[in-house]
């Protein structure tokens, strides 16, 4: 027997679950291995998983469920007494059968994306008679709005698929995960399309998805795209133009252009190992070069130290200009030694102020990425 709660959870409540949850987590963190282990085990309800994104959903899509999937794992029987949800735009659904060891439950969460927009995280708790105070789930997302004129929202047309913007931004992406970037289209076709999957070839850092698989003539689709800072293999900023296939009646050809700025990974350092890390130190992050002549280059530099317990090794040095050119001898700096990173401007074809940035990668842990901003006026 099935059961739909969409029942309102008063603020107190929110807050009070909130903080529990919270003090669960870190009591767990200050366990031992053995006795975090001995803890989940013990646990009389195992979730398959408490927190679901959704990614982007249009509101032309009407509802979307998520399921939620547990085991009793006690020698006693379990049943789920109430689902309270945070917002009426989510309903719970759930089954009221007692569930006997080792058996599986399920709730059913089901979001409406009507009339709302924007990034959502949306909080259900589920209270059995062995918890009052309940798990607590999250649907997550972003809640795209259908707009009231697609032909000026979607103005960037790439054949007959249309845009909001000319590029598309994947913004910063670690390189321990790959980052999803949810770009929504309208398909401008009399007739329905697809992503042409055998022909489409990218780099193996970025992979495509359409979804839906097939998106109507006159309707919205969008691009998931993946992109993975650790199989690109680089630091530093990118800009990619990605061509694919799409299928109406014939195959034509598409082309994405991505901005995507790759930072490196570093675990958390824990307070007393602070100072046994790479550190790097910069002399000055904001050189103001005052005055220079638009007719010669004019050159500089700023100096790395390390300042830390073990040696800093610069990982890459980058500019955002061709107009700045810089040099650095040695990328690995022991323990209290310094190096000169040396730099030229040339300002030729320039006037007025003129702000350049170099940035450093480095393996230091706390400050990976450094950023010197140079300043200067072209006379």
């Amino acid at each position: 027997m099935w059961t739909q709660i969409p029942v309102f959870l008063p603020l107190f409540a929110i807050m009070r679950n909130s903080m529990f949850c919270l003090l669960v987590v870190v009591f767990c963190l200050g366990l031992t291995q053995n006795i975090a282990a001995q803890s989940i085990a013990d646990r009389p309800i195992i979730w398959e998983k408490q927190r679901v994104d959704l990614g982007m959903v249009m509101e032309e899509s009407g509802m979307v469920t998520s399921d939620f999937y547990f085991v009793n794992r006690a020698d006693f029987p379990v049943f789920i007494q109430d689902v309270v949800t945070d917002c009426g735009c989510t309903v719970a659904s759930f089954t009221t059968d007692t569930l006997y060891q080792d058996k599986i439950g399920e709730i059913k969460v089901a979001y409406d994306p009507t009339n709302r927009g924007g990034q959502f995280s949306k909080m259900v708790i589920v209270k059995t008679n062995i918890d009052s105070d309940g798990d607590t789930l999250f649907v997550e997302g972003y809640n795209l709005p259908y707009p009231e004129n697609v032909d000026t929202h979607y103005a960037h047309r790439v054949g007959d698929m249309g845009f909001k913007f000319t590029s598309v931004n994947v913004g910063d992406v670690i390189n321990n995960e790959p980052k999803t970037k949810y770009v929504d289209f309208f398909n401008f076709k009399d007739m329905s399309v697809t992503l042409n999957e055998a022909k489409t070839e990218l780099p193996d850092h970025i992979k495509l998805k359409m979804s839906p698989a097939i998106v109507p003539a006159k309707s919205r689709g969008i691009l998931e795209i993946s992109y993975d800072g650790e199989e690109k293999g680089d630091l530093g900023f990118f800009d990619e133009t990605i061509k694919f296939f799409i299928e109406d009646k014939g195959t034509h050809e598409m082309e994405v252009r991505l901005l995507t700025t790759i930072h490196e990974y570093f675990p958390p350092v824990k307070k007393s190992e602070i100072n046994e890390q790479p550190k790097l130190g910069i002399s000055d992050v904001n050189v103001n070069m005052s005055n220079v002549s638009a007719s010669r280059p004019v050159s500089n530099s700023v100096t790395l130290s390390s300042m830390g317990g073990q040696p800093v090794n610069i990982r890459k040095v980058v500019s955002n200009c061709e107009c700045l050119s810089i040099e650095l001898e040695n990328y690995d700096i022991a323990p209290g030694d310094k190096e000169q990173l040396r730099f030229t401007f040339d300002p030729r074809g320039r006037q007025g102020l003129d702000h350049k940035t170099i940035t450093i990668f480095s393996n230091d842990p706390l400050s990976p990425t450094r950023t010197i901003l140079i300043k200067s006026s072209v006379k």
